[in-house]
């Protein structure tokens, strides 16, 4: 499998596989961005961080900036509505940025 996504200043990009139904016209090119403790405290308040499922799609639910021409708010229930390959394409973008910004030195050390 090729790459899951490009990533360049903290922002995801990528196209799915299969897409999303949304208001009527399928949408493929998505956009996720990097989280932060705010999107990881409130995806914890919607989700147990022992639901390890609920709280990535929680934490997905934030984190999404853009599919096709939608711009969001986005919902669980889209999320729900992902077929499973673009659900795992969507999660390897998540863990690129997740790892990208473990990677990330600190500042002023």
């Amino acid at each position: 499998m090729g790459a899951a996504c490009v990533i360049e200043d903290g922002v995801a990009r990528g196209t799915l596989r299969h897409g999303l139904e949304i208001a009527g016209k399928l949408a493929r090119e998505f956009e996720l961005r990097e989280y932060t403790v705010e999107d990881l405290l409130d995806a914890e308040t919607e989700a147990s961080v022992m639901q390890p499922l609920g709280f990535n799609a929680q934490l997905m639910v934030r984190q999404l900036v853009r599919v096709g021409d939608f711009k969001g708010p986005f919902t669980l229930n889209m999320i729900k509505r992902l077929k499973a390959a673009d659900w795992r394409q969507l999660r390897a973008a998540q863990q690129e940025l997740e790892a990208l910004g473990e990677a990330e030195p600190a500042s002023g050390a």
